[in-house]
Formats: C-alpha cells, structure tokens, sequence
C-alpha cells in the first residue's frame, strides 16, 4: 500500500516498520513508516482508543501534584533562597544565569525570557513544570491538556486547563477573563508535539495564539538520531502508539516554513536513557521493569557518549525555537 507523508506529501520508497507498545508492556503492534524525502517516522493509523494507552494511573505526566517529588533542582532553589548571597543573586540576575537554572539546556538557549513573559505550555500533564517555574519567578504561567481529569488552580497562581490548542481558551473562561491570557510571549511544547496527529494545523494555531514577538519552543525526539539508526524499531522514544510522528531537522523545518515561521535554534539534549531503555526493549523488557538494572560504570559511559552525540548534533531529542516570519 502507498504511504503519503503527511509532512510533505512523499510517497516514493517510503519503508515500513512494525512497533510495538512497551511502556506498560501491551505489545500491541502498529505500523509506522520514514518518509525517504523528510525522514519523518510516523504512525500509519493511529488507534481509534487512545485513552487505553494513557491510563491514569500509570502516565507519568498525569499524577497528581502531590504525588510528583519536588526534586533536587527545586531543593537547590530553596536552599539558594535561604541565604542573603543567593536572594540577592534570585532577585537581581537574569532568569537563566541562576545556578539552578543551568541544568535546562531548553530554557538557556532562550536568554532574553523574562518573568513577566506570558507562557503557555502545551500537553503539561497536571503542570509540574509550571509549578517549577512558578518557583523560579514566573508571573504569568498557564497549561493545557486534554487529558487530565479536570482544570487545576494552583494557590500560586498557575492555572491548567482541560483543553486543547483548538479549543483554547475554553467558553467557561470568558466569565473570568480579566484572569485569562489569550496570546503568549512564549508556547512551549515538550514531549508533546510528537503526540498530535495533525502538525501542520497545530503550528497555524498556535500561530494566532502568538504575540507578534513571541516564540514557540518544541522539545521532542528526532528521527534523524544515531539511537534510531542503531535500535531501530527497539529504539524506547518511538513510543508507539502515542508518538505518531518522530520528526527530523527537515521535517520540522518544512512545517515551520509552511505555517508562517522561521526555525531560529536547534539543540540537542538527548540523555543516556536512549541507550538504557532501548536496550530493555531489545531483551522485551517494558520501560518500568526496575529489575533490569545496569552498571554504575555502564550508565556514566552511556552519559559521556549521550553528550558526545549531543555536541555531534545526533542525539535523540532536539529543542527547535520558531518565529514569526
């Protein structure tokens, strides 16, 4: 049968590839196939029941946030505060040159963000990151996920609503508008572009969600990888069926170019969890079996080769930065 790329339209030689669900070991098999001309990786049919491969219960980005740790990066920031030095450097210094900053190579790469910029995270789960931002200083922060049960207002002001890019802002928010941002300085999509079966009609949206100097910051894994090209089908941020497209640099700059942007920056920030759980895959292991354990000296050799690949610009997850043209 002739796969159509969706991204660009190809359907020459494009090669097929059988999957399947591993995360809560289903193995559920389904078909994908890498355009020959933009090397995107996408899903051929996406199931018709979605929600059996997003359960609550066990889809990381949906726990609740008293379930979610705080974690070091939140630990460090409370321990800076406490001193005068460090409230001194909270207070004073550009958001991303604090100490506990530094660590998120995706918010570095966009040195002029402030904290009075409006923000819109896309697929944010119960909105953990927010809640982080919030931490750092962040004024003006607000979610959206169709997925999670109901709207979340957090005491600190973060706002999480139960919808989509389409649908955004919903009707029940017109009541509260002095309250509701309708254009952000900055939309951010991480891990969540990959999951949307339509590309090409979500970037034109958040398009006019966007102020006219504002930014979109997709962060997802790329196709163009050497963990693709070394696991193939085991390789773990294939992630079928809930990745139904893994882009490349071509793919993403096709799209943007298409709905009215300019691919500014590229990054790379891939982890050695594409060697670890990928190899998991490999021995039909699903990704939070805990007994599948490696070495100490494994994992830092992992490490070392994840950020060599990064710098060779082959890692398995980008962060591309988009503007208006």
């Amino acid at each position: 049968m002739e796969r159509i790329c969706k991204v660009c339209g190809n359907t020459h030689g494009n090669r097929e590839y059988v999957a399947r669900e591993m995360m809560f070991g289903m193995r559920d098999e389904f078909l994908y196939f890498q355009c020959t001309c933009c090397g995107c990786l996408q899903i051929a049919e996406p199931p018709a029941d979605l929600a059996k491969y997003y359960p609550s219960d066990g889809y990381y980005s949906y726990k609740s946030g008293a379930a979610q740790r705080r974690g070091l990066v939140a630990r460090l920031k409370n321990l800076v505060k406490r001193c005068l030095i460090g409230m001194y450097l909270y207070l004073k210094l550009p958001i991303q040159k604090l100490p506990y900053i530094r660590s998120f190579s995706w918010l570095w790469t966009l040195r002029s963000v402030k904290r009075t910029d409006a923000i819109l995270d896309v697929g944010c789960g119960s909105g953990a990151l927010l809640r982080q931002m919030s931490d750092w200083g962040f004024k003006n922060l607000t979610g959206i996920d169709p997925f999670i049960e109901k709207d979340i207002l957090y005491p600190s002001g973060v706002r999480v609503w139960k919808t989509d890019v389409y649908n955004y802002p919903p009707p029940h928010q017109l009541a509260d508008s002095q309250r509701v941002t309708t254009n952000f300085d900055l939309i951010m999509l991480h891990h969540s572009f990959e999951h949307m079966d339509n590309p090409q009609a979500v970037l034109k949206r958040l398009g006019e969600l966007l102020n006219p100097n504002g930014r979109i910051l997709i962060r997802i894994p790329v196709a163009d990888s050497f963990a693709f090209r070394k696991y193939g089908v085991n390789w773990y941020q294939l992630d079928a069926p809930r990745h139904f497209f893994l882009h490349t640099t071509r793919s993403i700059s096709i799209l943007a170019k298409e709905a009215g942007f300019i691919l500014n920056q590229v990054g790379y920030d891939s982890t050695e969890e594409q060697f670890l759980c990928s190899e998991k895959y490999c021995r039909d292991i699903t990704l939070f079996n805990k007994n599948a354990a490696h070495s100490r000296s494994y994992i830092k050799s992992c490490q070392k080769q994840a950020k060599q690949l990064n710098k060779m610009k082959d890692g398995d997850q980008a962060c591309f930065v988009l503007t208006k043209k």
